[in-house]
């Protein structure tokens, strides 16, 4: 029997163009089978979830008075969802900006309308996959996240993380 017959059908039985394209559907379902269920070998090592407790310090500027409802106390939350961490230290600053001066030198004074908020959270967060999570943020230093409590929702830029026992 031959592979293709005269008619051009494979074994006989199915068209050559129908085979090729249910050949080329197999091998697109066995791609996305091997992406979504295949994981590499390194990360199953890290794929153990271990609970640590981080401190955490972020900033953030805004307007004067924009800050005052951040208060030491107030539970993270994730969307809907409370997660275990609160807020240590709230520590407000002012901005300081270079201007020139009438002779034409850089002087820096703090700009009236702006303040910038340090604010420190300690968390028991998840170590998976070589980074802190939050909730279904990862944490690292200078990565921009979300602090969000009941009264507030701020994106803000991490300065230092910090395991404490």
């Amino acid at each position: 029997m031959k592979l293709v017959d005269k008619n051009g059908r494979v074994f006989g039985k199915i068209n050559i163009l129908d085979f090729i394209a249910i050949l080329v559907m197999v091998a697109l379902v066995a791609l996305i089978f091997v992406k979504v269920f295949n994981k590499p070998l390194s990360n199953l090592a890290s794929q153990q979830e271990e609970q640590v407790k981080v401190q955490v310090k972020v900033q953030v500027v805004g307007n004067k008075g924009y800050f005052d409802v951040v208060q030491v106390g107030d539970k993270l939350a994730e969307g809907k969802k409370y997660l275990d961490g609160s807020v240590t230290e709230v520590e407000l600053l002012p901005v300081e900006v270079s201007n020139l001066d009438q002779e034409g030198n850089t002087v820096i004074s703090e700009d009236p309308l702006q303040q910038k908020a340090v604010v420190t959270f300690e968390a028991t967060v998840a170590y998976e996959d070589n980074c802190y999570k939050l909730g279904s943020q990862e944490l690292r230093q200078g990565k921009t996240v979300f602090l969000e409590s009941d009264l507030y929702k701020y994106k803000v830029q991490i300065i230092s993380i910090k395991v404490v026992e």
